[in-house]
This record gives structure tokens, C-alpha cells and sequence, in this order.
């Protein structure tokens, strides 16, 4: 099987104990609740990731984000604007962030992941948005319009801020595409997304921006909500542990299903682990080819571990 190289060394790359995952269990709510107030607080903290937020109680109304564990995915418009489609968090965990962006906001890495590279998250979209751009409602068309072919979108844009300014680079997340010519393409997304955010390097913050095809007099037309869960960061204070073995470590297929494919160039030990940093496999590995069965992973993401640091990574299907 050929075996294809998944990660090159970088300076990017942390120990497993580096890692830290914004999960907003913390809140411990219930399902089907949801926290949309942080005061006294400025914004809500989970792992090491501030989400602003801003509530108003004479009028109900907040702005940023808010903590949710709504299953709701079928009532449309504004008055369910607190779930994600997929009903429940990534991974299946019960809590999660919703983000109201209308203009901008800012996802902040605090404590020891303050300047350092944000790993990355998973997104989705609410179950508001999905169901607007699905049906169309009072205030936004259905997505394609009503012969199918109008080339809607709705996405997020990540930049980086960092040394006072907000950086050129970004990555682009499409939560709807109905650009292409042909319609069996078209997609809006219904299910959690793992996007890697590594490329834009060392952060102070991240700024969130949504666009849509739909607008109108007073801006977006389409809900300016999108949820996010599982956000990784680095916590190491030095880049010094990096593995370097002097060679290159390779995987396949990836995604895989049933059983990994992993070359192994000098002898050392070597661990599999989810996101959360919890050890799923280990062994003390030669030189050379190597399986190792992945069946009864849940499917997301997971990295290869060799003498204590990160070494590839792969998807689970």
C-alpha cells in the first residue's frame, strides 16, 4: 500500500502534554439549556480560550457567544438560535459555543497558549442558519434560489491577530456552497468539521468573520450564527521538545477505517491519541512498516505520538 506523508516536522508541533482542548463541559449544563449571560464576567473560559461575550438583561440580548447544549434541529427562525444542526457538541459531547458574528469577533488563547499557534476546532452550523438557508424565511432566500442555480455561499473567515494587526493570511471555512455548475454539488453543512488552524502560526487572537451571498439593505441577509467546539491550543512555553528524529515519520491511508499503515524510520515509542490527549494504543516500535487497527476509534481526529511528540496525524472515517 503506498503510504502517504501526512505531516512534516514544524515548528508548530507540541508534546501531548502541551495540548489543551476548550471543551465548555465546564459549564456543566443539561442538555437542551444554554448560558447565554457570563457577567460578571467579560466572556466565558474553557481549557485555555476566552469567548467574549456581552449580555444586556433589560432586553435579553447578548453579543459574541454563548454556551449551549440545545438538541433542537428542527424548529426554524430566530427563537432557536442557541442549537447546533447536528444536536449535540462535536464528538459527541453535550455542550458547545455558538457565536453570533454578525460584524466580527475575537476568540482570545489566554495563560500559557497566549502567543502561541492555535491547533484548531471543529464548526458547524446552527441549527437557525441551516434551516434558513435550506427553506429561506422572512428575512433570507433559500439558498440556490428558486430554480436551484443561483450561486449562494455562506462562509467563515479566521485570520490571525498578532503584534498589533490583524494578519493577510486566513483560512476560509464554506458552511454553504451552491457555486457549482453542477447542482448534485451543492452543500450546505450539516455536521460537525474539524478545521486545522496550525498555518496561521503564533496568535494573540483569532478574528471571526461570516459572509454571505444573501444581502440585503442592512447587511447579511443569512443568520450570523456558526457553533464551535473542541478548540486546541498550545501550551508549551518553548518550542525545545520538538521530535526530530532525523527522519520522517509515514502514515496511510487517511482517512483510514480499519487499519493504519505506519512506516516508522528508527526504533522509539509510540502512541496513538484522540484530541483530548487520552492514549488510545502505545508500543515500543522497530524500524520499518507497521499496522495497527483504528476499527473502534470514533471517527474524528488522532495523532501519532513517537518519544513524546507529536509526529502525523490522521482522521478516522
Amino acid at each position: 500500500m503506498k503510504l502517504t506523508i501526512v505531516l512534516l516536522f514544524s515548528m508548530f508541533h507540541l508534546t501531548l502534554f502541551s495540548q489543551v482542548v476548550a471543551t465548555f463541559e465546564n459549564f456543566n449544563l443539561s442538555r437542551g439549556s444554554h448560558l447565554n449571560d457570563a457577567s460578571p464576567a467579560t466572556g466565558f473560559i474553557s481549557g485555555s480560550i476566552k469567548l467574549p461575550n456581552e449580555y444586556n438583561a433589560d432586553f435579553d440580548f447578548w453579543s459574541g457567544f454563548a454556551i449551549s447544549a440545545d438538541t433542537n434541529t428542527t424548529t426554524p427562525g430566530f427563537l432557536n438560535q442557541y442549537s447546533a444542526f447536528p444536536g449535540s457538541g462535536a464528538l459527541g459531547t453535550t455542550a458547545y459555543a455558538v457565536g453570533y458574528i454578525y460584524d466580527s469577533e475575537f476568540i482570545y488563547p489566554i495563560e500559557k497558549a497566549a502567543g502561541k499557534p492555535v491547533i484548531g476546532m471543529y464548526i458547524t452550523n446552527s441549527t437557525y442558519a441551516y434551516l434558513s438557508m435550506r427553506d429561506g424565511d422572512a428575512f433570507a432566500k433559500k439558498f440556490g434560489g428558486e430554480t436551484g442555480k443561483d450561486p449562494d455561499y455562506f462562509f467563515l473567515t479566521i485570520k490571525k491577530y498578532s503584534g498589533g494587526a490583524i494578519s493577510d493570511d486566513s483560512i476560509k471555512f464554506y458552511l454553504a456552497d451552491y457555486r457549482s455548475a453542477d447542482p448534485s454539488k451543492d452543500y450546505i453543512i450539516s455536521d460537525w468539521r474539524y478545521v486545522d488552524l496550525t498555518t496561521l502560526g503564533e496568535v494573540d487572537s483569532l478574528v471571526m468573520s461570516l459572509t454571505s451571498s444573501d444581502v440585503g439593505a442592512f447587511g447579511m441577509n443569512t443568520p450570523a450564527y456558526v457553533c464551535f467546539d473542541q478548540i486546541s491550543t498550545d501550551n508549551l512555553l518553548s518550542a525545545s521538545s520538538l521530535y526530530n528524529p532525523g527522519d520522517e515519520i509515514a502514515i496511510g491511508p487517511n482517512p483510514v477505517s480499519e487499519t493504519l499503515h505506519m512506516f516508522v524510520p528508527v526504533k522509539g515509542d509510540c502512541s496513538i491519541t484522540n484530541i483530548q490527549g487520552m492514549k488510545l494504543w502505545g508500543e515500543k516500535l522497530d524500524a520499518g512498516h507497521h499496522q495497527i487497527s483504528v476499527a473502534d476509534f470514533t471517527p474524528g481526529l488522532y495523532f501519532v505520538m513517537c518519544e513524546g511528540r507529536i509526529a502525523a496525524k490522521f482522521f478516522v472515517e
